[in-house]
């Protein structure tokens, strides 16, 4: 599995390099149609993947939001469908598809593969009112607190994700070796299609860092500028999203 994993998403970068693919086209290709398989082949309640989605729409809102408030990244899309006039709609369905790539592969590979409802009505709840007070953020943050400026604003949201999820999972189970070893294979597996989708996304000009000067360093990546920061953040955000998944919608095991 693991090898047909990897010829398809390196023949997907390929391709998608090669017909200067949209952001909207390279997400359903990295994540909707693996997501959908993993969720046909687990049998995934239908209940987990809404609320999976309302957070990952939450998520999309307040990262994209403040990435393009403060220039960390900027994420094209088609202009005229933005939110607040910052965040391309396509956006929005990447990340939905790209979390329920991240959420479903953890539980059928290197969880037990048994999804929980129990919680998934109250959870829905929960990432809805996220989901307004992170609208509620980003509009203040466009419209109302125009001016304020955070210096060095990337390694503070990898900062804070990468932080959060190591206290959250510190605080709620216990940390042994082999749980370490789970999440570092999860994480080493993932970053994979990640990486890869962030050289597509590079390559046709999908995402441009612009901001040389507010991150602690940059390389090249075939002849594109990428800060360490996004390399951070393809790490972060798996452990983010699993831990997020464990705590609220599964049964911390």
């Amino acid at each position: 599995m693991i090898f047909s994993a990897f010829v398809y998403f390196s023949l997907a970068t390929f391709a998608l390099v090669l017909f200067d693919a949209g952001l909207l086209v390279t997400s359903l290709v990295f994540f909707g149609i693996p997501a959908y398989a993993l969720a046909r082949f687990s049998a995934a309640p239908g209940e987990v993947l809404i609320a999976v989605s309302v957070f990952a729409a939450g998520m999309a809102i307040l990262l994209e939001g403040i990435a393009h408030i403060y220039g960390v990244w900027y994420t094209l899309g088609v202009d005229e469908l933005r939110i607040f006039n910052l965040i391309p709609l396509e956006v929005i369905v990447t990340s939905i598809l790209q979390t329920l790539f991240l959420v479903l592969l953890y539980e059928l590979m290197f969880d037990d593969g048994e999804y929980s409802t129990d919680k998934s009505h109250t959870r829905f709840i929960s990432f809805g009112v996220f989901l307004v007070g992170a609208s509620l953020l980003v509009w203040l943050s466009q419209y109302v607190l125009d001016g304020y400026y955070l210096s060095y604003s990337y390694i503070w949201i990898v900062g804070i994700l990468g932080a959060s999820s190591l206290a959250t999972l510190s605080v709620t189970r216990v940390l042994s070796l082999r749980f370490f070893d789970r999440f570092v294979a999860y994480t080493c597996f993932t970053s994979v299609p990640l990486f890869l989708s962030l050289i597509v996304a590079l390559q046709n000009t999908q995402k441009i860092f612009a901001f040389a000067n507010e991150y602690l360093y940059s390389f090249s990546v075939f002849g594109e500028m990428v800060p360490l920061e996004e390399v951070a953040l393809v790490l972060v955000m798996p452990l983010f999203v699993a831990t997020i998944y464990e705590l609220y919608l599964d049964d911390r095991r």
